[in-house]
């Protein structure tokens, strides 16, 4: 009797274990009909609103788990789609309370009450929304770009900023889009600024806004308060222009591209004047060489040019300094004559009332392609724009 009996529970108990494995399997993966909160609701957000018992499918899950905020908002939006909106907004906010980090909630609630006109409620939903899921930063922050000339949008999402929301760079990033209008972003950070200090990267985008909306001259004093003072020190109307800051390469400062073939460094062993001068080493490989710049924001008027620099490459044509407005006009092209030593150059030139922004460009002169096949270096330094008395 020992032995059947034994044999008995083993099989009872490998039954029971089937039994269990098949019941949990039908809870957590795809097996069978959906069985369990959690699959039933994964069930009604991948299917369509019109697909059947719902309502059914829903108050099983609450059945289940009765705090399952989500199939509250499943019965809320089939109480919106017959026409029952006071229902669905209460059944909504049931949901939230009780499932407040389902996105799906969130982003309806944002919905109704930005489309209501109540911004602080929408952004608060929005923040949630945000943080919960952040993988829909890219696609939901674009969307409140056209609302920023709103008073009540901007001043609602720069409470919201204030609180240093986790997607905040994100939008800063995303306010430096072409459809965003300068004067809505300039207003939003400049609102944000006096409530906590601007983040780096809306210091940049401020900076962009500002230049881009026409006002060079605010954008490169915003841009030069962002520097330690040891560097605003070298900010005459050319910043840096004997190269003493190597860190900075970006905004009113030097922009300074690679090329194959060229080799850009600051460089300490033989300076002009200072600590370092830029060096520009070239390999051979022909370039079409105009990849050191600077945007400048020069006043109507007489200005003076000058540089030194030491050019030991042997090119057939020349170096030279060009300044010009944005729209292209040129201003100035002052020649480097400087073979095996240092030499200064100078120039004078007149800056017109309509050439607010200018750009100043390190180019080689070359017309053809053995004109570009460059060897050796070239030195710069000791650079500056000084206005006429």
């Amino acid at each position: 009797m020992t032995v059947p009996f034994r044999a008995l529970l083993a099989i009872g108990v490998t039954l029971g274990a089937a039994i269990c494995a098949v019941l949990l399997a039908r809870v957590d993966t795809s097996l069978g009909h959906a069985f369990g909160p959690d699959r039933r609701m994964r069930l009604l957000d991948a299917t369509a609103a019109t697909y059947p018992d719902r309502d059914r499918i829903a108050r099983a899950v609450l059945g289940e788990r009765p705090i399952d905020g989500r199939a509250y908002r499943v019965l809320a939006v089939d109480q919106a789609a017959a026409g029952q909106g006071m229902e669905a907004r209460a059944l909504l906010e049931i949901a939230v309370r009780r499932w407040p980090r389902d996105p799906m909630t969130r982003a309806l609630l944002a919905d109704h009450a930005l489309a209501a006109g109540d911004a602080d409620i929408g952004l608060e939903h929005l923040d949630a929304l945000l943080r919960v899921a952040p993988h829909t930063r890219s696609e939901l922050l674009p969307l409140l770009i056209p609302h920023l000339g709103d008073a009540r949008v901007r001043d609602a999402l720069v409470a919201r900023l204030a609180l240093d929301p986790p997607w905040r760079n994100a939008l800063a990033v995303q306010l430096r889009a072409d459809s965003a209008k300068p004067a809505d972003v300039e207003a939003l950070l400049a609102a944000l600024a006096t409530r906590v200090p601007l983040a780096p990267e809306e210091q940049r985008t401020r900076i962009a806004m500002l230049d881009r909306a026409g006002h060079p001259a605010r954008a490169r004093v915003l841009w030069l308060s962002t520097l330690d003072a040891s560097m605003r020190g070298d900010a005459g109307l050319v910043f840096d222009g004997g190269f003493e800051h190597p860190g900075v390469r970006d905004g009113y400062g030097w922009h300074i591209a690679s090329a194959p073939g060229v080799s850009i460094e600051y460089d300490a062993s033989a300076a002009h004047a200072g600590a370092y001068s830029l060096a520009i080493r070239f390999s051979g490989r022909a370039v079409a060489f105009n990849h050191v710049s600077q945007p400048l924001v020069l006043g109507p008027g007489v200005h003076r040019f000058a540089a030194a620099a030491r050019d030991d490459t042997g090119s057939t044509r020349p170096f030279e300094w060009r300044i010009a407005c944005a729209d292209g006009a040129m201003l100035a092209s002052v020649p480097i004559n400087a073979r095996g030593t240092w030499r200064e150059q100078a120039a004078a030139f007149e800056v017109p009332t309509n050439c607010a922004r200018q750009t100043l460009v390190l180019r080689h002169a070359s017309r053809s392609l053995a004109e570009r096949q460059l060897q050796g270096s070239l030195q710069v330094d000791a650079l500056g724009i000084f206005p006429s008395r």
